[in-house]
């Protein structure tokens, strides 16, 4: 078996190490830059949907939830509690600022709807209708 070096000098188009230049996977993740989005759950039973978010670090306070017309909105914020700039930071992975979901849902009873938050996940549960029922 013969094995031969490459030349990279020779070729017509310059050596581009995809896997060491960072700005190139910094243009194509743009949530990143937007800020976060908590993670979301949805499921169904017969008599009711329920949703809940997952927003570790979030207070009570900073979390609403809306329905109109249909169209449940959970909004809030999640602040950053490093608010010292004398401490050097070397790693900064969480995400923090405003956040904004909406689901719309048919068949829900407006009247019916509860909400609870409980170690930074929320809960709504929203109850359907009588003739969306089985």
């Amino acid at each position: 078996m013969l094995l031969a070096k490459r030349e990279y000098d020779n070729h017509p188009f310059p050596r581009f190490d995809l896997f060491h230049n960072r700005a190139f996977f910094e243009d194509f993740l743009p949530a990143r830059a937007a800020g976060w989005s908590p993670a979301i759950d949805v499921s169904e039973t017969d008599n009711e949907y329920r949703v809940h978010l997952e927003a570790p670090g979030v207070e009570k306070d900073d979390i609403k939830a809306e329905l109109d017309e249909g169209v449940l909105t959970i909004s809030g914020e999640k602040k950053n509690s490093t608010k010292d700039e004398s401490n050097k930071r070397y790693i900064v992975e969480r995400a923090y600022g405003k956040f904004t979901r909406k689901l719309r849902f048919n068949d829900i009873d407006s009247e019916k709807i509860s909400a609870t938050f409980n170690n930074g996940v929320l809960e709504v549960t929203l109850s359907k209708v009588e003739a969306a029922k089985p």
